[in-house]
């Protein structure tokens, strides 16, 4: 299960940011209160093992899934519950 307590800033140097991101499958949390900020220009990568919400977090962010609370910041667009195909349009794809 994914979960950071880090506090979100908004800023013109991240291209995607979460802010307090869940998704929850019944009782089951798979992402647990994300909050990340990924600047611009910058390489980063996701690991942990089998189960842990890495494919859940790719795809709430993609808009593959919706989240159950939480915001997805692209570019400082809120595109929290933006259809698949609109987040396509705007540079985010798996």
């Amino acid at each position: 299960m994914l979960s950071t307590g880090d506090q979100l800033t908004l800023t013109e140097e991240f291209i995607l940011q979460t802010k307090n991101l869940t998704k929850s499958f019944g009782g089951l949390i798979a992402v647990n209160d994300i909050s990340i900020s990924l600047e611009k220009g910058s390489i980063k990568s996701l690991i942990g093992p089998n189960g842990s919400g890495k494919t859940t977090f790719f795809n709430l962010i993609t808009g593959s899934l919706k989240p159950t609370s939480g915001r997805i910041l692209f570019n400082n667009q809120d595109i929290t519950g933006y259809s698949l195909d609109k987040i396509t349009r705007i540079g985010i794809s798996r």
